[in-house]
C-alpha cells in the first residue's frame, strides 16, 4: 500500500469568496460542494503523472 498526496489551493476552494475574508467553515463547505470535481481532476492527474505528491491547481479544474 502506497500513500498519494493531493493538495488543493486556497484559491481553487475560494471560487466566489474573498480570500481575505474567508473563514475556516466557509472553505470546508468549498470543499465538500466541489469534492465530486475534485476528485475527478485528481484521478486523471495522477493517470497523467504518477507521482506522489500532486498540487491541483486552478489549470486542473478548467
Amino acid at each position: 500500500m502506497f500513500e498519494i498526496r493531493f493538495f488543493v489551493p486556497a484559491e481553487v476552494l475560494a471560487g466566489e469568496l474573498s480570500q481575505r475574508t474567508a473563514s475556516a467553515r466557509e472553505y470546508l463547505a468549498s470543499f465538500d460542494a466541489l469534492r465530486p470535481r475534485i476528485l475527478k481532476v485528481a484521478t486523471a492527474a495522477y493517470t497523467a503523472t504518477r507521482s506522489s505528491t500532486i498540487i491541483l491547481g486552478l489549470e486542473h479544474f478548467r
